[in-house]
C-alpha cells in the first residue's frame, strides 16, 4: 500500500523536479548566450518568472486571489522583458537567439507550473526546442566559447529530463502526491551525468589535436549524444500501486 492514486485528481507537474527544469533551462540560457546585452532581458524575465512560480505555488496552497494576482504580476513582466528586448541595439540574428531563448524559457516555466495544465507537455517541450536551438545558433553563429556551449547544451538537456519527469510524476500519482525523494534521487542522478559530459568534453577539448570548430563541434555532439544515451538507461520510475 503506497497511499498513492493510481488515477490522480490533481496531475499538476511534480514541484521539485519543475523548480530544477527551471533553473536548469535558465542556466543554460546564461551559459549559452554570450552578448551582455542579452543578460539584462533575460534577468528581468527570470525575476518576472519566479514570481509567477511563486503566484502559482500560492494558489496551489489556497491562496487563490492573491496567488493569481501574483502570477499575472508575474506573466507581465516576463513577457514586458521579452518585449523591450526589441529595443535593444541587437543585430538580428542575436536578437533572434534571445527571443528565442527567452520564449523558451517562458514556455517552459509554463510548462511545469502550469495555469492550466493541458498543456504541459507540449509548453515543455516546445521550450526545450527553443532554448535548444538558441544556444545552438549562438555555438555556430557568435563562435562561442566550447565550454560554454557545452555548459548550455547540457543544462537545456537536464532541464528536459527533469521537466518529463515532473510532468510524468504529476500524471502518474497527482500534484499532491509526496514525491521529493524519488524527485531529489532523479535529479542528482541527471545532475552527475551532466556534470561528468561537460568534465570530459572541456577535457578532451584541451587536447592540441582538437582545436578546430569543426572539433569542437563534434565534441559537443559526442556529449550531447552521450549525456541523452545515459538518461534514456536510467531505469524508468515504476508506476505506483495502491
Amino acid at each position: 500500500m503506497s497511499g498513492l492514486p493510481d488515477k490522480p485528481t490533481d496531475p499538476t507537474p511534480a514541484s521539485a523536479s519543475a523548480g530544477v527544469a527551471f533553473v536548469a533551462v535558465f542556466g543554460a540560457c546564461i551559459a549559452g548566450l554570450t552578448d551582455p546585452r542579452q543578460t539584462a532581458p533575460l534577468l528581468l524575465e527570470a525575476i518576472g518568472l519566479t514570481l509567477l512560480i511563486g503566484g502559482v505555488l500560492l494558489r496551489r496552497r489556497g491562496y487563490r486571489l492573491v496567488g493569481s494576482a501574483v502570477t499575472g504580476f508575474g506573466f507581465i513582466v516576463a513577457t514586458a522583458a521579452l518585449g523591450a528586448s526589441v529595443t535593444l541595439s541587437l543585430p538580428l540574428s542575436p536578437l533572434l537567439i534571445l527571443l528565442a531563448s527567452g520564449s523558451g524559457t517562458l514556455l517552459v516555466t509554463l510548462g511545469v507550473f502550469p495555469v492550466y495544465g493541458r498543456f504541459a507537455r507540449s509548453f515543455t517541450t516546445a521550450g526545450v526546442a527553443l532554448v535548444f536551438a538558441g544556444v545552438t545558433a549562438t555555438a555556430l553563429i557568435d563562435g562561442a566559447p566550447l565550454w560554454r556551449s557545452t555548459v548550455a547544451v547540457t543544462m537545456v538537456l537536464l532541464s528536459w529530463d527533469t521537466a518529463e519527469r515532473a510532468v510524468t510524476l504529476g500524471e502518474r500519482v497527482g500534484g499532491a502526491a509526496e514525491t521529493r525523494s524519488v524527485e531529489l534521487a532523479g535529479a542528482m542522478a541527471s545532475s552527475g551525468v551532466a556534470l561528468i559530459a561537460i568534465i570530459l568534453t572541456i577535457a578532451v577539448s584541451r587536447i592540441p589535436a582538437v582545436g578546430s570548430s569543426i572539433g569542437g563541434l563534434a565534441l559537443l555532439l559526442v556529449a550531447t549524444t552521450t549525456f541523452l544515451l545515459a538518461l534514456a538507461h536510467f531505469p524508468q520510475m515504476p508506476t505506483p500501486r495502491q
